[in-house]
């Protein structure tokens, strides 16, 4: 009889541990190709509430209910909220896009009760239908000196429009975020809204939570114009 040697059994245990290998690298191909799609529908949904609400700004049907006393453009006219940031939840549902019951202001040295806590996010006040991401507006007051009449309805001489002749320039800024891609509690989600613009990106950032940041600059009178970098 012939001996065995074992080289069928060592070519068979080689070839299992080539398909092995094959499967794990599909697997991890697939897996980030899973990842890199549901990335990019993240950023799409993100960029798609943050744009939906600058777009509210810019409303021309708008301007002159928000040039009103209890108008978000209006609060900036008495000098004693020029160096506020005011706040509100976007939620689109909603029959009006701004309402000043439903607003917030934090302070330049960073109260936020100078009018009201109703205005920041809660963790279950979402943007859209979908039940998933939640969008905050930021509104200061920018100190750019304002072009000559660049506040005056095109078309109209002085008093012939109800809009209210203002010099304001305002920076609105919206960020968006998905709060069910991390794990942070209702009161880590919450807290992070309470921060001043410049400040809220990095707290997101830090409970790992996807975001959007957006931000337009606008002249503020017959029109919100915005201003070009």
């Amino acid at each position: 009889m012939k001996k065995q040697l074992g080289s069928a059994l060592i070519i068979v245990l080689v070839i299992l541990v080539l398909v092995t290998l094959i499967g794990t690298l599909a697997v991890r191909s697939g897996i980030l190709g899973l990842k890199l799609a549901t990335n990019s529908q993240v950023s799409a949904l993100l960029l798609e509430n943050s744009d939906s609400a600058l777009f509210n700004i810019e409303n021309p049907d708008q301007v002159a209910r928000q040039l009103a006393l209890d108008g978000m453009f209006a609060y900036f006219n008495s000098s004693a909220n020029a160096d506020d940031e005011l706040v509100f939840c976007y939620r689109a549902a909603q029959a009006s896009f701004y309402s000043f019951s439903k607003a917030s202001a934090i302070t330049e040295d960073g109260s936020t009760t100078k009018i009201g806590v109703d205005g920041f996010c809660k963790a279950n006040q979402f943007a859209m239908g979908r039940s998933a991401v939640l969008s905050q507006v930021y509104l200061t007051k920018s100190s750019t000196v304002s072009a000559p009449f660049g506040s005056v309805p095109k078309g109209t001489s002085i008093g012939q429009s109800n809009v209210p002749a203002t010099s304001n320039n305002i920076g609105a800024t919206v960020i968006s975020v998905l709060p069910s891609f991390a794990g942070a509690t209702t009161a880590q989600i919450e807290n992070c809204f309470k921060q001043r613009a410049s400040a809220v990106g990095a707290c997101f950032d830090g409970l790992g939570i996807p975001y959007n940041m957006q931000h337009s600059d606008y002249t503020v009178g017959g029109h919100p114009k915005l201003i070009l970098p």
